[in-house]
C-alpha cells in the first residue's frame, strides 16, 4: 500500500492548484533529459520516500507535472536508454535490445532528427551505453557530441569526477546564436560500486533505513542501501547546479525538462528484473511556458514516449517507426490523476543483462504488463537461471559470489550469498528458478513477493492480462511473439562474453 507520507504529498500537491501557468511558449523548446542510472521508483522525496532527499527532483515535480506510473521498456542500462532515442520498445532495436553490443544503423532516433533541424545537441556523463556506436559509422554518441572534460573533486571514491553542470555550462557556450538546444545530461550515479560506509559517514542513520521486503533486514543491507541513498542525493544536488544555470541564463521557462532513472536499483531482484523496483521508474517533467505546475498524473507511460514527445514539442513529424506515444496531450492537460483512460498499462520486458552471465551468451527472456492492480509476467525460458549461471562462466574476481551476472555485484548479493541458509526464501526470490508466468497485486503486494499464477480465484485476472500482453506485442512486432525469436538468439550468441562487440 501507498505510505501515508506519499498520499499526503500527492494530495497536497495535486490540490495546491494552477497557479503560475503561461498560455503562451516558445515555438522551438529547449530540451534537456537528465537520466540518473539505476535509481528506482521509490527513492525520490517527491513520492514521499524517507530513505533519500532530493530537492532538485521535487522542484521539477513541484513547478511541472509528477508521474507516478513511468516505466522503462526493458530494466537495463544500453536498451532502455536506445528505447528513450528511439521511440520504441527495446526488442525492437534489434543489436541494441541488449547490454554490451552495438548500436545499429537505420534507426531513427530524436536526437539525430533534432540535430537536422537545427537543435545544438550533446550530452554529458553516460549517454547511450555500453556498447559500440562506431561500428554503425557514427561520429558521436548517439546522444550527440559529448561533454565531459570538465571534472570536480568527488566526495566519494565511486562518484564520478565528471562536472555534469560546469560540462552543461561549456555546452551552452557553444551554442549557435538563436539555436534551441537538446542536452542529454546522463548522471552516472547511483550505478555501483558505491564507496563502502560513505551512507553513514554523511548521516544516514542505519535506524532510519526502510529495507524492501524482498532483502534481507541486516546491518550489512541498510550500509549499502545508506551508500546508494548518498549517491542518489549527490546527482540530485548536481541537477540542482544544472536547474539554476538555466534560470540564471533566462532560458528555465522555454525548456522542457525531463528527469527519470534508466532501469532500477542495483540490487538482487530489482535491476535487470521485471519486478517493481526493476521496471518503475522516478519521472517528473517542467516545461514553464507550456506546462501548468503542481500536477500529479496516473497515467501509464514508457520511454518509448519520450522521443515522440521531443519531436512533437519542437514541431517535427513523429516517424512511424516509433511505438511510442507523445506525453504532451497529459502535459498540456489541466487536471491531475487519469488524463487519458487509454494509459491503464505499460510493457516491458528482458531479453539479457550482461554478456557472459550464462553459458554460450545465453538470456533469460521475458516480457510482463502491469496495470494499476496487477503484474504479470511471462518467463519464455523458465528453465534457465533468471539471474545467470552459478558459477558462472565468466565473472570478475572481485565478485565473491561467483556467479549470478545478471545481478550486479556489491554488499547487498554477497550477503544474501554467504547467508542463504539464514535467508533462504528471498535468496530464492532472488537467484532461484521461476515459473513459466507470475501474477502480483501491484495494491497488495508492491514488493512482488506471493505469486498468484497459480491460485484459481486469479485466473481470469491472468488470462486477461496475457491476452493484452499478447495483443500489445504482436502489434509493435516483437520478434518472440511473431515467431522470429532466432533474431534476438543470433544477436545473444554474436555477442556471447563482454567485449565482443570491439
Amino acid at each position: 500500500m501507498r505510505s501515508t507520507a506519499r498520499r499526503t504529498f500527492l494530495q497536497a500537491l495535486a490540490a495546491s492548484g494552477l497557479a503560475g501557468c503561461r498560455e503562451t511558449g516558445a515555438a522551438r523548446p529547449n530540451i534537456l533529459f537528465c537520466i540518473t542510472d539505476d535509481q528506482s521508483f521509490p527513492h525520490a522525496s517527491a513520492y514521499g520516500s524517507t530513505l533519500v532527499r532530493t530537492a532538485a527532483f521535487d522542484r521539477v515535480a513541484r513547478e511541472g507535472v509528477l508521474f507516478e506510473n513511468a516505466f522503462v521498456s526493458t530494466p537495463s542500462c544500453c536498451p532502455s536508454r536506445g528505447s528513450a532515442l528511439a521511440g520504441q520498445d527495446f526488442y525492437r532495436l534489434r543489436e541494441a535490445s541488449m547490454n554490451h553490443t552495438i548500436w545499429p544503423g537505420g534507426i531513427p532516433i530524436y536526437t539525430d532528427l533534432l540535430g537536422e533541424a537545427g537543435y545544438h545537441v550533446g550530452f554529458t556523463g553516460k549517454g547511450w551505453g555500453p556498447g559500440n556506436w562506431q561500428v554503425s559509422g557514427r561520429d558521436h554518441n548517439p546522444c550527440g557530441p559529448q561533454y565531459n572534460e570538465v571534472k570536480l573533486k568527488p566526495p566519494s571514491t565511486e562518484i564520478s569526477p565528471i562536472d555534469y553542470a560546469s560540462n552543461f555550462q561549456s555546452f551552452l557556450d557553444a551554442r549557435p546564436a538563436g539555436a534551441p538546444f537538446c542536452f542529454w545530461a546522463g548522471m552516472i550515479e547511483p550505478h555501483r560500486e558505491f564507496e563502502d560506509g560513505v551512507g553513514i559517514e554523511w548521516s544516514r542513520r542505519l535506524e532510519e533505513i526502510q529495507v524492501p521486503p524482498f532483502l534481507p533486514d541486516a546491518r550489512e543491507v541498510r550500509s549499502d542501501l545508506a551508500d546508494y541513498a548518498f549517491e542518489i542525493e549527490w546527482q540530485d544536488q548536481q541537477l540542482g547546479r544544472i536547474l539554476v544555470l538555466l534560470d540564471e541564463r533566462g532560458l528555465l521557462e522555454d525548456t522542457l525538462v525531463v528527469v527519470t532513472s534508466d532501469n532500477g536499483m542495483a540490487f538482487p531482484r530489482a535491476k535487470a528484473n521485471l519486478y517493481e523496483y526493476g521496471v518503475h521508474m522516478p519521472l517528473a517533467i517542467r516545461w514553464g511556458a507550456r506546462v501548468a505546475p503542481r500536477r500529479v498524473v496516473a497515467d501509464f507511460v514508457t520511454f518509448a514516449d519520450f522521443a515522440p514527445t521531443f519531436l512533437e514539442a519542437a514541431g517535427l513529424p513523429v516517424p512511424e517507426a516509433m511505438t511510442g506515444r507523445s506525453l504532451m496531450p497529459l502535459l498540456e492537460a489541466d487536471g491531475s490523476g487519469q488524463i487519458d483512460p487509454a494509459r491503464d498499462a505499460a510493457v516491458f520486458g528482458i531479453e539479457r543483462h550482461l554478456p557472459g552471465s550464462r553459458a554460450n551468451g545465453a538470456g533469460y527472456p521475458c516480457r510482463g504488463i502491469r496495470t494499476r492492480d496487477f503484474l504479470y509476467i511471462r518467463n519464455l525460458d523458465p528453465h534457465r537461471p533468471p539471474a545467470g549461471d552459478h558459477p558462472g562462466p565468466v565473472w570478475p574476481a572481485d565478485d565473491p559470489t561467483g556467479g549470478f551476472g545478471d545481478s550486479d555485484g556489491g554488499p547487498t548479493k554477497t550477503y544474501l550469498w554467504r547467508n542463504r541458509e539464514q535467508y533462504r526464501h528471498l535468496y530464492d526470490l532472488a537467484f532461484g528458478p521461476r515459473p513459466a508466468e507470475e501474477l502480483y497485486s501491484a495494491a497488495d503486494d508492491p514488493a512482488n513477493l506471493r505469486n498468484l499464477a497459480g491460485d484459481e480465484d486469479f485466473a481470469g485476472i491472468k488470462r486477461e492480462l496475457a491476452q493484452r500482453l499478447d495483443g500489445y506485442l504482436a502489434r509493435t512486432g516483437d520478434p518472440r511473439a511473431a515467431g522470429r525469436a532466432e533474431e534476438l538468439d543470433a544477436v545473444m550468441r554474436r555477442f556471447p562474453v563482454l567485449g565482443a562487440n570491439r
